[in-house]
């Protein structure tokens, strides 16, 4: 019954849908009581529907029981594609951040930006919250301790895509992030690591047609 309902929840099934296939088992006896009446049938069969009650009550609770580990299996996966860290640069790396950055995004973000930066070594670290759609205190916190995290890894932190609606909002919220470097775009962080870096960057002109 364990392996039956942790196999119907994985490919799709109801928690209705499992738990009748195991009531079903009622039919199939009542059909053969039909042909043998009797005291004794009818007890045999009252404690026959109770045990297969049981059974259906356990399917239905280990049906519940995978489904939830495989809905928290899917949202720890969603966690871990919603926070991609990647290398702009040779020692260079960022984190795009899109959505809300709640406390358990947060210690994702964390544990996985720490962990690129000892898998490539890199000194510099972006942090774009171009797709985040609003920055308020808890956020802020959020924000700063990773910037701190990355710190005591030996990286600087850059904070990228500070639109003026954010920039607003931090200084109503009287949020201050210190000497921690903010740009308006990625691209500008980039440019700003780059030089930081000493690698001079120019703008490239638009051919001319002859």
């Amino acid at each position: 019954l364990s392996e039956l309902s942790t196999n119907r929840a994985r490919q799709g099934f109801s928690a209705t849908e499992t738990a009748i296939s195991v009531f079903a088992l009622k039919d199939a006896l009542l059909e053969l009581m039909e042909e043998e009446k009797g005291a004794e049938t009818l007890r045999d069969f009252v404690a026959y529907s109770a045990l297969v009650d049981q059974m259906g009550l356990f399917t239905f609770e280990t049906f519940v029981r995978a489904r939830e580990s495989l809905i928290a299996d899917q949202a720890e996966q969603l966690l871990e594609l919603s926070t991609p860290v990647v290398k702009l640069w040779e020692g260079v790396v960022a984190v795009p951040l899109v959505g809300t950055l709640d406390s358990a995004r947060a210690q994702v973000v964390m544990e996985r930006l720490l962990q690129t930066l000892v898998d490539t070594g890199s000194p510099y670290a972006i942090i774009d919250i171009t797709g985040v759609p609003a920055v308020d205190t808890q956020v802020a916190q959020h924000i700063l301790k990773t910037v701190v995290a990355a710190r005591l890894m030996g990286a600087d932190c850059i904070i990228s895509g500070i639109r003026p609606q954010i920039a607003q909002t931090i200084v109503a919220l009287g949020i201050e992030f210190g000497d921690i470097a903010t740009k308006a775009s990625l691209a500008d962080a980039l440019r700003h690591v780059l030089r930081l870096t000493g690698v001079e960057t120019t703008a490239r002109r638009p051919r001319r047609e002859s």
